[in-house]
């Protein structure tokens, strides 16, 4: 990457993860409210009914980013027409789909107390509804801003979700402490999702007045082609992302009550928040890495990949070392001793995290590269593989919600553990892939390694009050992560990653 780009990825990349951090801290007090005022049976039903959309949602997943990377040419040449022609038929799309979605989820609504064993919250039919509604009525504006991310601008899309999502929280906050109602609670995300999408509109129509000139372009059947493929590939790995990690909820649901989910609400908001940071601060650069890829040399983009992947394994286990040692107490502290779960949900959860992680810069230089061929049929696989296991870990055996997530795990390192690896350096890259693979493997197992010995460490730190050892253990993990940076120090792309950080800010 030039300065240019790389001074637009900074940037991306630190309001992007300085607002979601915020971000975090307003979700954290309103989950606090939230299990105050409403209890487990509504903190379940939330996290379920969000799951489920994430389900239906699918028929969008991997449109946004086919066209995004369609788009990275046109932008770098300044092709206004052609991107115009793009977001037509972006535009197109989307009605589409927001259409197919409602239909289907209609279709379902008399079904959607089947996923849910025992006690059912009351209004459940005007909350599913809601929920409905919600991800409904983004598909008619949302679309514009994968001409953002393209452009290298995500941080524009990240400060209107920042300000929209803090009005949304405190208004929420209000009515949770005010009125204890769930309902006026979902039409308050209704409303602030609506107009988030319809000002970031406004702001892409201003800024690219170009798009109205050339409303009427059309793609070329051979584009329209590539899109179709790029998003039948797209599709099919995003779909394998949701099953893997949006039907745990369902199936503790179907098979264990919406109590367990409400305990398991808490588990998931944590790290779901923290891989929710992640993942925009990793999608805030694609744009760049796609622009790198087009500009720079495959000697190059190969060792830019490498940094990137070992700036983010440190970063892995310092996450996954903090979640390991400090999730339980915290919980413990924060929600109380109800909502606190087994050890082997804690260890399984912060595995699946890991893995999740330590994919990060694989999945951004595949996605960045359009390295797609074949993610249908792992994703199918990678699906039936999750449901079966996870679905015979929770009814043969006494595992409960952890069985669940084995399922899981079993599947990440059995299938994700390589696929997309293999993909990046044999259709990215084209360069030998058996290198890398033990490469990441090793570290993954190290990663593994290194975060169970600082758990084992530090729960040896038990204090009269659960604040004070929450807090003991929050200074201790960070030593023993200090020390672990240090120990790869010698590694030769600490010095690099280090160098090229002190560059930007130059």
């Amino acid at each position: 990457m030039d300065v240019t780009n790389s001074q637009k990825a900074v940037k991306n990349l630190i309001i992007s993860f300085g607002t979601q951090i915020i971000l975090l801290i307003f979700k954290f007090v309103v989950q606090t409210l939230f299990i105050m005022k409403l209890g487990q049976l509504y903190l379940g039903t939330n996290s379920l009914l969000t799951n489920v959309f994430t389900v239906f949602s699918f028929a969008e997943l991997g449109l946004g980013t086919a066209i995004a990377f369609n788009l990275y040419r046109p932008i770098a040449n300044e092709e206004h027409a052609k991107i115009s022609a793009y977001m037509r038929f972006y535009k197109h799309a989307y009605q589409i789909i927001g259409i197919v979605v409602a239909i289907s989820g209609l279709a379902f609504f008399p079904f959607v107390h089947t996923l849910i064993k025992g006690e059912v919250v009351e209004g459940l039919p005007i909350i599913y509804l809601l929920f409905l509604l919600n991800i409904v009525s983004s598909y008619f504006f949302t679309y514009k801003r994968t001409l953002l991310t393209a452009n290298q601008e995500e941080y524009k899309n990240q400060l209107n979700i920042f300000w929209f999502t803090v009005i949304q929280m405190t208004l929420q906050s209000v009515v949770l402490i005010v009125f204890k109602n769930f309902i006026f609670y979902l039409i308050i995300q209704v409303v602030c999702t609506f107009f988030s999408n319809f000002m970031i509109s406004r702001v892409v129509d201003q800024e690219h007045s170009y798009l109205k000139e050339y409303k009427d372009e059309r793609i070329t059947k051979e584009e329209f082609g590539i899109i179709k493929r790029n998003v039948l590939e797209l599709l099919g790995s995003k779909v394998g992302g949701v099953v893997l990690n949006s039907t745990d909820n369902i199936i503790i649901s179907k098979f264990i009550g919406l109590a367990a989910v409400g305990q398991y609400a808490n588990y998931l908001l944590i790290t779901a928040s923290i891989t929710f940071v992640t993942n925009k601060t990793i999608s805030s650069v694609i744009a760049s890495i796609g622009n790198m890829s087009i500009k720079n040399s495959k000697d190059d983009n190969i060792k830019t990949f490498y940094q990137a992947y070992f700036l983010n394994y440190i970063a892995a286990i310092v996450i996954s070392s903090g979640l390991l040692t400090l999730m339980t107490p915290f919980i413990q502290a924060w929600a109380g001793e109800s909502y606190v779960m087994g050890f082997w949900v804690l260890l399984f959860t912060v595995i699946n995290y890991l893995i999740g992680q330590m994919r990060q810069t694989i999945n951004a230089f595949m996605f960045a590269y359009g390295a797609l061929q074949f993610q249908g049929v792992k994703s199918v696989v990678e699906a039936l593989s999750n449901l079966i296991l996870s679905v015979l870990f929770v009814t043969q055996t006494n595992l409960g919600v952890a069985g669940v997530l084995l399922g899981t795990l079993v599947t990440n390192v059995v299938i994700n553990t390589w696929f997309e690896a293999f993909q990046v350096f044999r259709l990215g890259f084209k360069h030998p892939a058996k290198k890398f693979l033990v490469y990441n493997w090793l570290h993954l197992l190290l990663a593994t390694v290194i975060i169970i010995v600082i758990y084992q460490i530090v729960s040896l730190i038990v204090l009269d009050n659960i604040w004070l050892t929450l807090g003991a253990r929050a200074l201790a993990t960070i030593l023993l992560d200090v020390i672990v940076i240090a120990l790869h120090a010698k590694s030769p792309y600490f010095g690099i990653i280090k160098n090229r950080i002190v560059r930007v800010k130059k």
